[in-house]
């Protein structure tokens, strides 16, 4: 049983900006922290929800069908937001990424761009002709335990929210601790960071797992949200939407990367319902509409307001004065 409606167009719309939101956060880490320009957003996001679906799956549908719980039920029967299938999206994206990165991370700002996304492109690949691993591109269902809970969406809602909170809370702690510093010196100048002890790689392999990690969380909420994952989900352009996020709400700040997302949730979605007030519009021309729009917003944030919303003007100008 789930709410209906309006509002549960409104609880979908919560819940994949929440997701968004996360995404932000792992992008912001890299980025907006670091300086790290990755393009690989949606392999990873992919990473995490095909890593969620296959261990829990049960069944010899596909290879790691080991039925492992999604998540933990306690006493009343409310999910608690510690499930073993994310912890385990987590882990298989860091190590991914950690393989990623030591061929990567030494290259340029936009030799590594490249780098990343053509490695969106390969995972995605591999998501869709692997069909013993993933199910290829007729996709692979997801034993999700909250489709059998009473107002399942809105349970969803709550572990989605509680997730970015903490996701939130230590990034937050992270960037104001000393190792958060010293991110912020390598992404002002490198050479200066190395100069004064820093081991600049290292540091930058960390930002770009834990980064990775996050957005494996993002992919294994995806994976309960769609209840059945397909390659077409996490196409690259689906990169550009949280960067998109980042650059709206500022590069560099955590709440801006949660506001960035809200309002790309409205730019995406709002469209739709100008068929509303213009009845000789369809609603596919009008929902195509976001695409002008989206394009619009970024204009004028990049000619008004480079930093975003919350982000730090001095950040975004200094360099190039």
């Amino acid at each position: 049983m789930a709410v209906s409606g309006t509002a549960a167009f409104l609880v979908s719309m919560l819940t994949l900006g929440g997701i968004y939101a996360i995404l932000a956060i792992g992008l912001n880490l890299q980025w907006g922290q670091t300086g790290l320009f990755n393009i690989s957003v949606a392999a990873f996001w992919g990473i995490g929800a095909y890593t969620a679906a296959l261990v829990t799956k049960i069944g010899g549908e596909t290879a790691f069908s080991w039925g492992l719980p999604y998540l933990w039920i306690d006493a009343f029967g409310i999910p608690i937001p510690i499930p073993v299938a994310v912890i385990l999206a987590a882990l298989v994206s860091g190590v991914i990424a950690v393989l990623i990165g030591i061929p990567t991370l030494r290259l340029r700002t936009d030799y590594l761009a490249i780098a990343t996304l053509g490695l969106a492109e390969t995972i995605r690949l591999i998501f869709l002709n692997e069909g013993w691993l993933t199910g290829g591109g007729t996709g692979s269902t997801v034993n999700n335990p909250l489709v059998a809970l009473e107002y399942s969406n809105l349970t969803l809602l709550a572990i989605t929210l509680i997730t970015l909170g903490i996701v939130y809370w230590l990034a937050e702690r992270g960037v104001q601790s000393p190792w958060g510093r010293a991110l912020g010196a390598i992404r002002d100048d490198e050479d200066v960071a190395q100069a004064l002890g820093k081991n600049t790689f290292s540091m930058k392999m960390q930002a770009f797992v834990i980064g990775s990690m996050i957005m494996g969380v993002a992919g294994a909420l995806t994976a309960l949200r769609l209840n059945f994952i397909t390659p077409f989900e996490f196409i690259p352009e689906f990169t550009f939407y949280v960067w998109i996020a980042v650059i709206v709400g500022g590069s560099g700040s955590n709440r801006g990367a949660i506001l960035g997302a809200g309002f790309l949730m409205v730019l995406l979605q709002g469209p739709r319902f100008i068929s509303d007030f213009l009845p000789g519009l369809s609603g596919g021309v009008a929902a195509d509409l976001r695409f002008l729009l989206i394009g619009l917003v970024l204009i004028l944030i990049v000619t008004y307001r480079p930093q975003g919303f919350l982000g730090n003007k001095q950040l975004m100008t200094e360099n190039n004065t």
